[in-house]
Protein backbone atom coordinates (compact mmCIF):
# COMPACT_ATOMS: atom_id res chain seq x y z
CA UNK A 1 0.00 0.00 0.00
CA UNK A 2 1.77 3.44 -1.11
CA UNK A 3 0.75 6.00 1.00
CA UNK A 4 1.09 9.76 1.12
CA UNK A 5 0.83 10.44 4.75
CA UNK A 6 2.30 13.83 4.96
CA UNK A 7 -1.11 15.16 3.77
CA UNK A 8 -2.40 13.92 7.13
CA UNK A 9 0.03 16.05 9.19
CA UNK A 10 -1.97 18.48 11.26
CA UNK A 11 -5.36 16.91 9.98
CA UNK A 12 -7.88 16.28 13.10
CA UNK A 13 -8.77 12.47 13.25
CA UNK A 14 -12.12 11.19 15.30
CA UNK A 15 -11.52 7.98 16.62
CA UNK A 16 -15.10 6.52 18.52
CA UNK A 17 -14.12 3.11 19.85
CA UNK A 18 -10.10 4.61 20.74
CA UNK A 19 -9.77 3.14 23.76
CA UNK A 20 -9.52 -0.78 22.38
CA UNK A 21 -7.33 -2.55 20.70
CA UNK A 22 -8.21 -1.76 17.51
CA UNK A 23 -8.80 2.02 18.19
CA UNK A 24 -5.75 2.64 19.99
CA UNK A 25 -3.92 1.29 17.19
CA UNK A 26 -5.10 3.69 14.86
CA UNK A 27 -4.76 6.16 17.40
CA UNK A 28 -1.21 5.22 17.40
CA UNK A 29 -0.56 5.06 13.93
CA UNK A 30 -2.29 8.52 13.21
CA UNK A 31 -0.15 10.39 15.62
CA UNK A 32 3.02 8.64 14.02
CA UNK A 33 1.90 10.64 11.05
CA UNK A 34 1.00 13.96 12.68
CA UNK A 35 -2.56 13.98 12.85
CA UNK A 36 -4.54 15.59 16.04
CA UNK A 37 -6.88 13.19 17.16
CA UNK A 38 -9.87 13.53 19.07
CA UNK A 39 -10.66 10.49 21.34
CA UNK A 40 -14.14 8.72 22.36
CA UNK A 41 -14.54 5.78 24.19
CA UNK A 42 -16.86 4.60 27.34
CA UNK A 43 -13.73 2.93 29.00
CA UNK A 44 -12.23 6.34 30.60
CA UNK A 45 -9.60 4.35 32.46
CA UNK A 46 -8.49 3.02 29.16
CA UNK A 47 -8.80 6.18 27.59
CA UNK A 48 -6.69 8.50 29.56
CA UNK A 49 -4.13 5.92 29.84
CA UNK A 50 -4.43 6.16 25.76
CA UNK A 51 -4.14 9.85 25.62
CA UNK A 52 -1.29 9.56 28.49
CA UNK A 53 1.10 7.27 26.28
CA UNK A 54 0.34 9.24 22.65
CA UNK A 55 0.97 12.96 24.71
CA UNK A 56 4.44 11.79 26.11
CA UNK A 57 5.66 9.75 22.80
CA UNK A 58 3.88 12.59 20.40
CA UNK A 59 5.42 15.24 18.48
CA UNK A 60 5.12 19.22 19.37
CA UNK A 61 2.75 19.86 17.20
CA UNK A 62 -0.31 16.74 17.96
CA UNK A 63 -2.48 17.67 20.05
CA UNK A 64 -4.97 14.96 21.75
CA UNK A 65 -8.26 15.34 22.97
CA UNK A 66 -10.61 12.75 25.19
CA UNK A 67 -13.97 12.32 25.66
CA UNK A 68 -15.46 9.67 28.03
CA UNK A 69 -19.36 8.61 26.28
CA UNK A 70 -21.50 5.71 26.00
CA UNK A 71 -21.95 5.36 22.35
CA UNK A 72 -24.80 2.75 21.85
CA UNK A 73 -26.71 6.39 22.54
CA UNK A 74 -27.62 9.22 20.25
CA UNK A 75 -26.95 11.29 23.02
CA UNK A 76 -23.77 10.25 23.90
CA UNK A 77 -22.28 9.85 20.46
CA UNK A 78 -23.35 13.51 19.61
CA UNK A 79 -22.40 15.16 23.07
CA UNK A 80 -19.52 13.11 22.57
CA UNK A 81 -18.17 14.17 19.31
CA UNK A 82 -18.78 17.38 20.65
CA UNK A 83 -16.47 17.44 23.58
CA UNK A 84 -13.79 15.68 21.53
CA UNK A 85 -13.73 17.94 18.60
CA UNK A 86 -14.06 21.41 20.60
CA UNK A 87 -10.02 21.91 21.24
CA UNK A 88 -10.12 21.80 17.52
CA UNK A 89 -13.16 24.63 16.98
CA UNK A 90 -15.39 21.57 15.58
CA UNK A 91 -12.85 21.16 12.77
CA UNK A 92 -13.02 16.97 11.53
CA UNK A 93 -11.42 15.84 8.67
CA UNK A 94 -11.55 12.03 9.42
CA UNK A 95 -13.86 9.75 10.93
CA UNK A 96 -12.60 6.63 11.74
CA UNK A 97 -15.89 4.73 13.33
CA UNK A 98 -14.41 1.69 15.25
CA UNK A 99 -16.78 0.93 18.16
CA UNK A 100 -17.52 -3.36 17.91
CA UNK A 101 -19.33 -5.11 20.40
CA UNK A 102 -19.78 -8.91 20.39
CA UNK A 103 -22.13 -11.30 21.07
CA UNK A 104 -21.30 -14.81 20.29
CA UNK A 105 -24.99 -17.54 20.32
CA UNK A 106 -26.20 -19.26 18.69
CA UNK A 107 -29.57 -18.01 17.05
CA UNK A 108 -32.19 -20.12 18.94
CA UNK A 109 -30.11 -18.40 21.95
CA UNK A 110 -30.08 -14.93 21.39
CA UNK A 111 -32.72 -12.45 23.42
CA UNK A 112 -34.29 -9.89 20.97
CA UNK A 113 -32.59 -7.40 24.36
CA UNK A 114 -29.34 -9.07 22.50
CA UNK A 115 -30.15 -8.26 19.16
CA UNK A 116 -30.74 -4.74 20.23
CA UNK A 117 -27.63 -4.40 22.15
CA UNK A 118 -25.86 -5.86 19.19
CA UNK A 119 -27.07 -3.20 16.52
CA UNK A 120 -26.97 -0.61 18.85
CA UNK A 121 -23.24 -1.20 19.46
CA UNK A 122 -22.32 -2.30 15.60
CA UNK A 123 -24.53 -0.23 13.62
CA UNK A 124 -26.68 2.63 14.98
CA UNK A 125 -23.77 3.94 17.01
CA UNK A 126 -21.86 4.80 13.42
CA UNK A 127 -25.34 6.18 12.34
CA UNK A 128 -25.21 8.54 14.74
CA UNK A 129 -21.40 9.69 14.43
CA UNK A 130 -22.22 10.07 10.65
CA UNK A 131 -25.14 12.40 11.51
CA UNK A 132 -22.71 14.52 13.82
CA UNK A 133 -19.74 14.73 11.50
CA UNK A 134 -20.98 14.99 7.86
CA UNK A 135 -22.25 18.62 8.36
CA UNK A 136 -18.68 19.67 9.61
CA UNK A 137 -16.91 18.11 7.02
CA UNK A 138 -19.46 19.73 4.53
CA UNK A 139 -18.75 23.01 6.24
CA UNK A 140 -15.20 22.35 5.51
CA UNK A 141 -15.94 21.20 2.15
CA UNK A 142 -14.61 17.76 2.36
CA UNK A 143 -13.49 14.43 4.38
CA UNK A 144 -12.89 10.74 4.77
CA UNK A 145 -15.54 8.44 6.42
CA UNK A 146 -13.75 5.06 7.81
CA UNK A 147 -15.51 2.24 9.55
CA UNK A 148 -14.30 -0.74 11.19
CA UNK A 149 -16.62 -3.13 9.83
CA UNK A 150 -15.70 -7.25 9.35
CA UNK A 151 -15.23 -10.18 7.33
CA UNK A 152 -18.34 -11.58 9.28
CA UNK A 153 -20.13 -8.96 7.19
CA UNK A 154 -19.05 -10.52 4.34
CA UNK A 155 -18.88 -14.02 5.06
CA UNK A 156 -20.63 -15.14 7.92
CA UNK A 157 -20.12 -17.74 10.60
CA UNK A 158 -22.63 -19.35 12.53
CA UNK A 159 -23.31 -18.28 16.39
CA UNK A 160 -21.89 -14.58 15.99
CA UNK A 161 -25.85 -13.63 14.48
CA UNK A 162 -25.79 -10.05 16.14
CA UNK A 163 -22.55 -9.45 15.03
CA UNK A 164 -22.53 -10.54 11.53
CA UNK A 165 -25.90 -8.80 10.25
CA UNK A 166 -24.88 -5.15 12.18
CA UNK A 167 -21.65 -5.33 10.16
CA UNK A 168 -23.51 -6.46 6.79
CA UNK A 169 -25.87 -3.57 7.93
CA UNK A 170 -22.73 -1.52 8.10
CA UNK A 171 -20.87 -2.29 4.88
CA UNK A 172 -24.42 -1.54 3.08
CA UNK A 173 -24.46 1.90 4.61
CA UNK A 174 -20.69 2.39 3.12
CA UNK A 175 -22.10 2.02 -0.10
CA UNK A 176 -25.08 4.44 0.25
CA UNK A 177 -23.36 6.71 1.46
CA UNK A 178 -20.45 6.29 -0.74
CA UNK A 179 -23.61 7.58 -3.47
CA UNK A 180 -24.45 10.31 -1.37
CA UNK A 181 -21.58 12.26 -0.32
CA UNK A 182 -18.85 12.71 -3.25
CA UNK A 183 -20.26 16.00 -4.33
CA UNK A 184 -19.84 17.42 -1.08
CA UNK A 185 -16.25 16.26 -1.02
CA UNK A 186 -16.31 13.16 1.43
CA UNK A 187 -15.20 9.67 0.91
CA UNK A 188 -16.78 6.49 2.42
CA UNK A 189 -14.73 3.12 3.19
CA UNK A 190 -14.62 0.68 5.34
CA UNK A 191 -11.78 -2.02 6.53
CA UNK A 192 -13.23 -5.25 6.99
CA UNK A 193 -11.00 -7.41 9.50
CA UNK A 194 -11.05 -10.62 9.93
CA UNK A 195 -10.14 -11.93 13.75
CA UNK A 196 -7.93 -9.72 15.04
CA UNK A 197 -5.37 -9.98 18.22
CA UNK A 198 -7.93 -8.05 20.39
CA UNK A 199 -9.42 -7.91 23.90
CA UNK A 200 -13.14 -8.62 22.04
CA UNK A 201 -11.49 -11.80 20.42
CA UNK A 202 -9.38 -12.67 23.02
CA UNK A 203 -13.03 -12.98 24.62
CA UNK A 204 -14.20 -15.15 21.85
CA UNK A 205 -11.51 -17.62 22.18
CA UNK A 206 -12.02 -18.09 26.26
CA UNK A 207 -15.52 -19.25 25.45
CA UNK A 208 -14.19 -21.60 22.13
CA UNK A 209 -11.66 -23.16 24.64
CA UNK A 210 -14.56 -24.02 26.83
CA UNK A 211 -16.57 -25.17 24.54
CA UNK A 212 -13.14 -27.32 22.49
CA UNK A 213 -11.85 -28.29 26.47
CA UNK A 214 -8.72 -26.90 25.90
CA UNK A 215 -6.41 -23.53 26.46
CA UNK A 216 -6.89 -20.91 24.70
CA UNK A 217 -4.07 -21.21 22.21
CA UNK A 218 -5.11 -24.19 21.12
CA UNK A 219 -8.41 -23.12 20.62
CA UNK A 220 -7.11 -20.17 18.09
CA UNK A 221 -5.54 -22.39 16.00
CA UNK A 222 -8.58 -24.63 16.27
CA UNK A 223 -10.70 -22.11 15.47
CA UNK A 224 -8.66 -20.84 12.29
CA UNK A 225 -8.41 -24.28 10.66
CA UNK A 226 -12.66 -24.33 11.32
CA UNK A 227 -12.92 -20.80 9.85
CA UNK A 228 -10.25 -21.83 6.69
CA UNK A 229 -8.65 -18.85 7.44
CA UNK A 230 -5.22 -19.66 4.80
CA UNK A 231 -2.99 -17.46 6.52
CA UNK A 232 -3.29 -19.74 10.03
CA UNK A 233 -3.01 -16.94 12.39
CA UNK A 234 -4.63 -14.05 13.69
CA UNK A 235 -4.25 -10.46 12.62
CA UNK A 236 -2.60 -7.73 14.40
CA UNK A 237 -4.26 -4.25 15.14
CA UNK A 238 -1.50 -2.34 13.72
CA UNK A 239 -2.63 -4.41 10.47
CA UNK A 240 -5.95 -3.03 10.49
CA UNK A 241 -4.58 0.62 11.62
CA UNK A 242 -1.97 0.38 8.26
CA UNK A 243 -5.15 -0.04 6.50
CA UNK A 244 -7.24 2.80 7.71
CA UNK A 245 -4.19 4.83 7.17
CA UNK A 246 -4.27 4.07 3.73
CA UNK A 247 -8.08 4.99 3.24
CA UNK A 248 -7.60 7.98 4.81
CA UNK A 249 -4.83 9.12 1.55
CA UNK A 250 -6.42 7.15 -1.05
CA UNK A 251 -8.12 9.51 -3.16
CA UNK A 252 -9.80 7.16 -5.75
CA UNK A 253 -11.30 4.72 -3.12
CA UNK A 254 -14.39 5.29 -2.18
CA UNK A 255 -17.53 2.30 -1.04
CA UNK A 256 -14.29 0.87 -0.72
CA UNK A 257 -14.87 -2.53 1.50
CA UNK A 258 -10.80 -3.72 2.33
CA UNK A 259 -11.04 -7.24 3.00
CA UNK A 260 -8.11 -8.15 5.52
CA UNK A 261 -9.24 -11.43 6.77
CA UNK A 262 -6.05 -13.42 6.41
CA UNK A 263 -7.86 -15.15 3.73
CA UNK A 264 -10.91 -15.79 5.60
CA UNK A 265 -13.19 -14.10 3.16
CA UNK A 266 -13.46 -16.61 -0.72
CA UNK A 267 -16.11 -14.96 -2.44
CA UNK A 268 -15.08 -13.29 -5.94
CA UNK A 269 -17.32 -10.47 -5.13
CA UNK A 270 -18.00 -8.70 -1.76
Amino acid sequence: MAMNTKELVGKVICITGAAGGIGSAIARAFAEVGANLALLDINEKGLAHLAEELRARRTPSVAVSTAVADLSTERGVKSGIEEALSPFSSRIDILAANVGFLIARRFEELTAEQWERGFALNFFTHIYACQAVIPLMKQRGGGSIIFTGSDQGLQPDAGLGPYAQAKAALHSLVKMLARELPSDGILVSAVAPGMTRTPLVETLMEGYAREFGTDTRTAEKLELQRRGVSLGRLGEPEEVAEAVLYLATAAFCNGTILNISGGNVRAVMC
